[in-house]
């Protein structure tokens, strides 16, 4: 009877016990994998909308430093198809981003105007500087000064850009009179650059990697385009993907700018 209680006793698991044993390990593991799929979503998501915030806030640093330049060394005698302050190249696709020219005379020790060629007879205006931003096919903004290019900032997908023009083209510098800003008053073509006061700049940046798409479904991450004072942002044209709605596998950061040409305002009031 002894012999027979010690075999008892060192027995090991029976199988149902294993078997127990072995879901439950299964179901603690199902679960911290479904923990980390959730960690992992939110850390990407966070990771994505900084990427993309610092993408588009270092665009709207280099349109503005560019555009508050944007006819130094002119006035109205300079205002031509070649010297303009400012040139918006405005695509009548909404698909197509718009291209911004800026020019001025950078190095120019004469003030924000052509001297008078008596006073300063040994002056002689440079060249005009112009840069062009505009945003390639592989969704990147591109800054090129005189035929040389350089990216600076990738994963934007969408720039529009607005002239804000003299209201009375008298050079009152008022653009208008009901003190209320409205896209429908800074679009078309100004018939004397000079009469340009401000431009109005919107850009769109994506995150660097898609989200929500699973087994096949359709993307929800975006549903609905971004949109900034009353304009909406047609990101359709899928810069950099691949075509159809892969646009809304991912997110965005709208910014936008207003900046005056402050050296245009100053030849006005002198």
């Amino acid at each position: 009877m002894g012999r027979r209680s010690s075999r008892n006793a060192v027995a090991g698991f029976s199988i149902v016990e294993i078997m127990v044993g072995m879901v439950i390990a299964m179901l603690g593991t199902i679960i911290i994998f479904q923990v980390f799929a959730v960690s992992e979503g939110i850390k990407r998501t966070t990771t994505n909308g900084a990427d993309a915030q610092q993408n588009g806030a270092m665009v709207l640093l280099a349109l503005e430093r560019s555009l508050k330049e944007a006819g130094y060394g002119y006035n109205a005698a300079d205002a031509s198809a070649v010297k303009n302050p400012v040139q918006l190249t405005i695509s009548a696709s909404a698909v197509t981003p718009d291209v911004i020219q800026v020019s001025s005379r950078t190095g120019w020790d004469y003030g924000p105007f052509l001297p008078d060629s008596a006073a300063f007879p040994s002056a002689v205006p440079p060249a005009p500087t112009v840069e062009t931003f505009s945003v390639n096919s592989n969704a990147q903004l591109v800054s090129t000064i005189n035929a040389a290019s350089q990216v600076i900032a990738d994963g934007i997908v969408q720039m529009k850009a607005m002239y804000g023009i003299d209201e009375t083209a008298n050079g009152s510098g008022v653009l208008q009179t009901d003190g209320v800003l409205q896209p429908s008053e800074w679009g078309g073509t100004p018939n004397n650059p000079m009469h340009v006061l401000a431009v109005a700049v919107g850009v769109v940046a994506r995150s660097a990697q898609p989200e929500g798409k699973v087994r096949g479904d359709a993307c929800t991450t975006t549903t609905d385009s971004p949109t900034w004072m009353g304009l909406t942002f047609d990101l359709s044209g899928n810069l950099g993907l691949a075509p159809g709605d892969s646009w809304k596998c991912y997110r965005y950061k709208t910014y936008g700018v207003i900046v005056p040409l402050r050296n245009v305002l100053w030849k006005l009031g002198s």
